[in-house]
């Protein structure tokens, strides 16, 4: 259980670690981009103004919201009939004149879309003198400069996740490290205790046996045997809680058995208990279903979930069932179902924790089986589900 809480911990901690880097990376170069972008449609506003004219517009030291001296770029302008009228090509390195026309006439038709052509950016614009221009510019160069923080912020944020992960995991084991050995503890003294409750509670059975042969059996008698009957029961299932919570697979050894057949016996030795306390009792176990797991657990399994169905269904019209299926995937579900009483107040929430009691049980019991099932389920790698509503209760429990 302190392994099952200290994975817990590091997940929790590592994930949250994780978004707030990826939170923070991710808004820094999305940022970035954004930045590049919008400087991309100021230079080509710039580039647009300036048109196909040789000179640069305006004298050098004149304010102006772009320097293109240092851009690389063209501009095409066209006639209203689509002919080209003119091209500037000064500030353009990479590409022909011929290149240049090609690129602009595609954007001109509509050919080009969406402002991008690998790493370049480019704009189509009406002017007042009833020409048409198209401009590109060159943003390699900024690009390559994201793409090179992008990198280095994912490598360093990828470093230092891994720096924290070794960070957590040595943390953990000093902060979990008093409470594994508290939950150790009381793990050994449950065990010491229920071992040592077993002599005292043998004697005191073998004592009732000689009192009954000298004085006969009597109602206290009875009441002693039934208290010391639940006494050995609620030691016996503690000492398995205890086991269980070890996930030590090696102390239940998995095989392939007949889940049917164990099913079946468990299902037929509780019919008669079921007719005498005057329940409605129906099972329907597929055929062939072979499962791979611990036989004795799994009988216990279905002995817990059969033996809470007798002792608390309830209602009017008292009934209970128990079905077994396998998919077409091999997947196997247990369905356990049973009547409850409209007083029955059963959260479902924490009915598989250890000694929980609803509010309106009178029945006896330790409170501890369906803690044991649970654990059984969690050892098989199984899942359980329940299903409430106003009258009945289904636990389904399923096998992959």
């Amino acid at each position: 259980m302190i392994k099952k809480l200290r994975n817990k911990f590091i997940l929790i901690s590592m994930l949250s670690v994780f978004f707030v880097l990826a939170i923070t990376v991710g808004a820094i170069n999305i940022s970035n981009y954004v930045g590049i972008e919008n400087n991309a449609k100021l230079v080509l506003t710039e580039v647009i103004n300036q048109g196909t004219k040789e000179e640069m517009v305006g004298m050098p030291g004149e304010d102006r919201r772009v320097e293109l001296r240092q851009e690389h770029y063209f501009v095409v302008s066209f006639n209203p009939d689509g002919s080209i009228n003119k091209v500037n090509n000064r500030q353009m390195f990479m590409f022909s004149e011929e290149e240049c026309k090609d690129l602009a006439t595609k954007v001109y038709n509509d050919e080009l879309k969406g402002g991008k052509y690998g790493e370049w950016r480019y704009l189509k614009a009406i002017k007042a003198d009833g020409l048409t221009y198209v401009g590109f510019v060159d943003f390699k160069e900024r690009l390559d400069s994201f793409n090179n923080f992008l990198l280095t912020s994912s490598l360093i944020s990828a470093g230092a996740y891994i720096i924290l992960l070794g960070l957590i995991v040595f943390s953990s084991r000093i902060v979990f490290k008093s409470s594994e050995e508290a939950y150790k503890k009381q793990k050994r003294f449950i065990t010491n205790a229920s071992h040592e409750l077993k002599t005292p509670l043998t004697v005191i059975s073998a004592d009732m046996d000689i009192i009954e042969m000298d004085a006969g059996k009597s109602e206290w008698s009875e009441s002693i045997r039934d208290q010391v009957k639940r006494l050995t029961e609620m030691a016996n299932q503690l000492v398995t809680l205890s086991k269980l919570e070890e996930e030590d697979v090696s102390r239940y050894p998995f095989e392939d058995f007949s889940l049917n057949e164990v099913a079946t016996k468990a299902a037929e030795a509780f019919e008669q208990s079921f007719k005498k306390e005057s329940i409605k009792f129906s099972y329907n176990v597929s055929s062939n279903i072979t499962m791979h797991g611990n036989r004795y657990l799994i009988d216990e399994l279905v002995y817990i979930f059969l033996d809470n169905s007798l002792k608390y269904t309830g209602g009017d019209n008292k009934s209970s069932y128990f079905v077994i299926n396998e998919d077409n995937k091999g997947n196997i579900e247990l369905r356990f179902s049973n009547t409850l009483s409209k007083e029955d107040q059963v959260d479902t929430k924490q009915i598989m924790e250890r000694f929980y009691r609803s509010p309106s049980n009178t029945k006896e019991g330790s409170g501890v089986g369906l803690s044991i099932a649970q654990e059984i389920i969690n050892l098989h790698k199984g899942k359980i589900k329940i299903d409430k509503n106003n009258s009945t209760i289904s636990f389904i429990i399923t096998f992959h």
